[in-house]
């Protein structure tokens, strides 16, 4: 791949990719017993033609459908075959007949956040697609709300790979001297104070580190929680919408995020106006969730792409459509588009999960 390297890193290792694995599982799980819960019967072999009937899925989340039945393919929870006059015929593997929840089987990993999570969207994930419900008022309802914040959390092992990587690269690149930072879609704060351990390690200083969200009040809730990590001079709020920055003012000398860009309608231009908010010279350091190609299907897509930010992808060369998660090769293109230099996209080695993706401003 142009551009990409893949590295070594203990943070994915075997045992993180087994715990995934098992959490892909339980997802395609919960899949096939939404649909039993909602009267859809799949013990004998079906039509693909008169399941999709039973679900009466409305025609605008007829992606959402697509990929959970993709899904269960792939997790060999139902076999896809041709039957008499070309149609298409699903049936229960003995996998997806006989799987039960077994408990994490690798308790070394911490994913129960996940769990619940997937767990809770189950619950109406067929009535989203029918579009009987709206699934971000259940998703950010005080239930869901709760879900998310244990979600973003630096004690869910299957997520926080994701900031501890992009924090030790950063760490790594600050200067002796103080630098100012901007971090993006600070959220529930786990990145930043991943980021500022690193830092503390290094003995190195931040002259001022600014938390920012489209959310007004969670870049107001993530700057209280973070009183502590920071002196109240170094320490700033920003409310900012990754697809309405305006640009210019080279402020920053680093600007951080973790799973945050692949939301922006237009990353390209996004990337471009946060490229002119670097000083010369300056980097930007993103951690994504990426996927291998467009035929793999992530679990996490199951309940990030109820969410409206969560836009279909796909290639042009017919890969089967999936939501938000880019390819790496992907992020080193959009990144050369954006005009940044000195790109450099690190994925992790073995199974595709995550990468790092780093550019600079000409100086």
């Amino acid at each position: 791949m142009s551009g990409v390297t893949t590295v070594k890193t203990a943070l994915f290792n075997e045992t993180y990719h087994a715990a995934y694995e098992y959490v892909s599982d339980f997802t395609a799980f919960t899949l096939l017993n939404a649909m039993k819960a909602g009267g859809i019967d799949l013990n004998g072999p079906v039509r693909e033609s008169r399941l999709l009937s039973q679900i009466a899925c409305s025609e605008v989340n007829r992606p959402l459908l697509n990929w959970a039945l993709h899904f269960l393919e792939q997790q060999e929870f139902v076999r896809k075959t041709t039957g008499p006059g070309g149609t298409a015929v699903l049936t229960l593997t003995a996998k997806g007949r006989d799987w039960t929840n077994p408990g994490n089987p690798f308790p070394a990993v911490h994913v129960a956040p996940s769990l619940k999570l997937i767990e809770y969207a189950g619950t109406f994930w067929l009535r989203a697609i029918r579009g009987e419900v709206q699934p971000q008022h259940r998703l950010f309802n005080r239930e869901g709300i709760a879900l998310w914040e244990v979600y973003f959390h630096n004690a869910h092992d299957l997520y926080a790979v994701h900031n501890q990587w992009a924090a030790e690269e950063l760490a790594d690149l600050i200067p002796a001297e103080s630098c100012t930072i901007l971090e993006l879609g600070t959220g529930f704060g786990s990145a930043t104070r991943a980021l500022l351990t690193e830092i503390r390690l290094r003995s190195k200083f931040v002259e001022e580190y600014t938390v920012s969200d489209a959310s007004r009040l969670l870049a107001a809730k993530a700057g209280r929680m973070l009183e502590g990590e920071l002196p109240p001079h170094k320490l700033r709020q920003l409310t900012l919408d990754i697809n309405e920055v305006k640009s210019g003012g080279e402020t920053y000398d680093f600007i951080y995020a973790v799973n945050v860009m692949h939301c922006a309608e237009d990353l390209a231009l996004s990337l471009d106006a946060l490229r002119r908010l670097l000083k010369p010279g300056g980097r930007i350091v993103l951690s994504e969730c990426v996927r291998e190609h467009y035929r793999s299907r992530l679990h996490q897509e199951f309940i990030f792409s109820l969410l409206p930010d969560f836009k279909p992808v796909g290639g042009a060369d017919g890969d089967t459509s999936c939501f938000g998660f880019l390819r790496p090769e992907d992020w080193w293109e959009v990144m050369q588009a954006a005009g940044f230099r000195d790109i450099c996209v690190k994925m992790n080695e073995g199974p595709v999960r995550g990468a790092i993706i780093t550019g600079s401003r000409e100086g």
